[in-house]
């Protein structure tokens, strides 16, 4: 008994073996554009040159709790940076100006600004329009830094 002949395009087994192998080339297809076109989205370009820095980092924020230094943040958003410095050192004056680094969490654009002394320990600075979500304040100078986390809506 003869079987009949059939041409391989016709036998569906073979489509299947075919189909693993085109689907996954397919897949990659796909992915290398989307990672070609999408952003990888780095918050800080020189990730490498800060992280070796940490060091430095540390000291300054131990000075700053040595210090009694405390950052609190009354409004962020809206073209408005606002915030109070509270020093335990009441011989040491407040500096007049401060350097302000406005860190989004997730998203690249941060923002340097200097926060000009109104009194009393509260600062402001105008960082233009800011995007929604967790933003960290990072004020700091040559002996001291403390970082303070807002969301602005």
């Amino acid at each position: 008994m003869n079987e009949p002949v059939t041409r391989w395009y016709r036998e569906p087994w073979a489509w299947f073996v075919f189909a693993i192998p085109l689907g996954t080339i397919a897949i990659c297809v796909v992915l290398i554009g989307i990672a070609n076109t999408t952003s990888d989205g780095l918050v800080t370009d020189d990730y490498y040159k800060r992280g070796l820095e940490i060091n430095k980092v540390l000291d300054r924020e131990a000075r700053a709790a040595a210090l009694g230094l405390d950052l609190e943040v009354t409004a962020l958003g809206d073209g408005r940076c606002e915030f109070t410095l509270r020093w335990d050192e009441a011989d040491e004056p407040l500096p007049p100006s401060v350097p302000v680094q406005l860190s989004h969490a997730t998203r690249p654009g941060d923002r340097q600004l200097v926060a000009a002394h109104l009194g009393d320990g509260r600062y402001s600075a105008d960082p233009g329009t800011l995007a929604a979500g967790p933003w960290y304040v990072d004020v700091a100078t040559a002996e001291w830094r403390v970082v303070a986390r807002r969301v602005v809506r």
